[in-house]
């Protein structure tokens, strides 16, 4: 398995997802319209053990459907 360097501090980051008792993390826009707006799930997380710095992923054309 490949490993993606840090953008930071160019050290290997490890691979994960995140975890939350009892309910799901997800991401929602503010350019999402009307009364309701719907969560976009995050589907997996990368953090650097080296200088700590975390980033999210979730699938994009979920999020452009919910955006319109």
């Amino acid at each position: 398995m490949e490993t993606t360097p840090c953008p930071k501090c160019n050290q290997p980051m490890d691979e994960g997802r995140l975890s939350v008792s009892g309910g799901t993390i997800g991401y929602v826009s503010q350019k999402q319209k009307g009364m309701v707006r719907q969560v976009t799930v995050i589907e997996q997380a990368r953090a650097c053990p080296n200088c700590g710095y975390v980033e999210l992923y979730l699938d994009p054309k979920t999020l452009k459907q919910r955006l319109g």
